[in-house]
């Protein structure tokens, strides 16, 4: 194990200090966290970390190894009244519009860009009202948004009742998903 590591994140990635760091590629791992998003060419890998009814939006372009993570905390269009500015992600529509202009500037092809979901949890199964299903209602919507505009979601986990944390390693177009439940799983997306 390296330096601040522990068997949580063993064989994957680990905390030096402030920095996180992809033991496989020993590279930054960028964590991107509520409500913000993250573009990358491949000088890093971009990761959610404790994902519960948040969903992992996650645009890429395998021709190119070059992708985007949006940490989304709500479903459909932003409110009138809700003027946040610095939660660009916060709502699916913003998190969508911002990976996909953001790749299209860095020159991926709209016609080639691909998705993943993950996340979208009932964290509270004893508490309906505490939940509201705004985990199932953020897949949704982000699934919605995706047929319109064309952009076909390869890999997909979502719901359940644990949360996950999530890793998507660039150039490779590489997923890495733990649960408490079940530890790592991967897929190779290029």
């Amino acid at each position: 194990m390296g330096p601040g590591q522990s068997a949580f994140t063993r064989n994957h990635a680990y905390f030096e200090g402030n920095k996180l760091t992809d033991e496989i590629r020993d590279r930054p791992v960028r964590s991107v966290f509520i409500g913000q998003f993250a573009l990358s060419d491949g000088e890093c890998a971009l990761a959610v970390h404790g994902l519960g009814s948040c969903v992992a939006l996650i645009l890429f372009e395998p021709r190119l190894g070059m992708g985007g993570l949006a940490h989304v905390l709500l479903p459909g269009e932003a409110l009138p009244s809700d003027s946040t500015q610095d939660l660009p992600a916060k709502y699916a529509s913003r998190a969508l519009d911002a990976l996909h202009t953001g790749l299209q500037k860095r020159g991926a092809r709209a016609a080639s860009v691909k998705a993943i979901l993950v996340g979208g949890a009932r964290m509270f199964e004893s508490d309906a009202d505490l939940d509201q299903g705004v985990g199932q209602r953020n897949v949704e919507s982000l699934k919605q948004m995706l047929r319109s505009r064309g952009i076909a979601i390869v890999a997909e986990a979502t719901g359940g009742g644990q949360g996950r944390t999530v890793i998507f390693d660039l150039p490779e177009c590489r997923l890495r998903i733990r649960t408490l439940r079940d530890g790592w799983s991967e897929k190779n997306l290029k």
